[in-house]
């Protein structure tokens, strides 16, 4: 079903509000997962709002507060609020830190699955700063040569203005992500092979036995690597599970830079925006058309889907009308 950006807002809003939630509330986690749909991340998208309104309201929870302030560094108490919130406000601290110092860190604990990390490094980016996510979760993949979930899907975003083309990396650890996983599931399609084992440790390329068993890191060792500092970082650092279980205790590690505490903006910016053309001028392989940087695919997609609309599974939209 084609369904209008103000429509869309209004379902989520909506669906959210019927448990409980603010309105503001409602507001900040639909805009996450619009934006996920918009960018053509539907695994990050609406099909996330029945766990995010099931988990509201079956959980206890308290306000999002500051634990300890010291120098450039904040530590969060997440209040066992959604994730989606945690983070938004976190990297709302951090950037406003940020503005006045230069730098910040930030770290959260107590607080739960935040959706696409790059839509918060994309927050400090569009303040031009340098802003950079570290989110760990529950156990997911395995470590390198191993058959049993160990670590999370672990995202890493990050953030750099240009004026040019704003560049938003942003990449899970895993080698395929939970909402990969569910949307096969939903489409009823095997997954590849190689990527998955089921819960007895055997290779699977059925989703649903891939979300009860475990999942590869992406890019073998390197990935595997990323994965295990991504979880201390966002794990023990901040004083939030070292292995999350469901629902319990994740922690996130955000690091907000100003480039003027080195170089002027302008001057940031065009040196960036000299290394784009660079990389996108220079010689293509044979059968490649065009070199991307990282998210400029993402932001075209947005620019179609402003305005067509983005498409929701039937059977979503009725599940999330009132």
């Amino acid at each position: 079903m084609q369904i209008s950006i103000d429509a869309a807002r209004e379902l989520a809003e909506a669906f959210l509000n019927q448990c409980g939630m603010s309105v503001n509330d409602a507001a900040i986690i639909s805009d996450i997962l619009l934006e996920a749909e918009l960018r053509g991340r539907k695994t990050h998208g609406f099909i996330r709002l029945p766990a995010i309104k099931n988990k509201y309201q079956q959980s206890e929870h308290t306000e999002i507060q500051i634990d300890k302030e010291e120098g450039q560094c904040v530590h969060v108490n997440g209040g066992n609020q959604p994730g989606y919130l945690v983070a938004y406000r976190a990297m709302e601290i951090a950037i406003n830190k940020a503005k006045l110092n230069g730098t910040a860190i930030v770290g959260v604990y107590n607080t739960s699955h935040c959706g696409m990390a790059g839509y918060y490094a994309d927050m400090a980016r569009k303040e031009d700063l340098v802003g950079l996510f570290f989110a760990d979760c529950l156990p997911r993949i395995t470590p390198e040569g191993g058959t049993e979930s160990v670590l999370g899907t672990n995202p890493i975003a990050i953030g750099i203005p240009s004026n040019t083309i704003p560049i938003l990396f942003d990449m899970s650890t895993a080698s395929i992500t939970n909402g990969d996983l569910l949307v096969a599931m939903r489409d009823g399609v095997s997954i590849p092979a190689g990527i998955a084992f089921d819960s007895d440790g055997e290779p699977t390329t059925d989703p649903e036995q891939a979300l009860k068993g475990s999942v590869k890191p992406y890019g073998g060792h390197k990935g595997f690597g990323l994965a295990l500092i991504t979880q201390i970082l966002a794990g023990a650092l901040v004083n939030a599970s070292t292995i999350p279980f469901p629902g319990t205790n994740y922690g996130l590690l955000i690091i907000v830079l100003n480039p003027t505490i080195f170089v002027t903006s302008e001057h940031f910016k065009n040196e960036v925006d000299s290394l784009i053309d660079r990389v996108k001028n220079s010689r293509h392989e044979t059968n490649v058309d065009e070199i991307l940087i990282p998210g400029e695919r993402a932001y075209r997609q947005r620019e179609i889907n402003i305005k067509l609309g983005i498409n929701l599974d039937n059977e979503l939209v009725t599940q999330l009308t009132v």
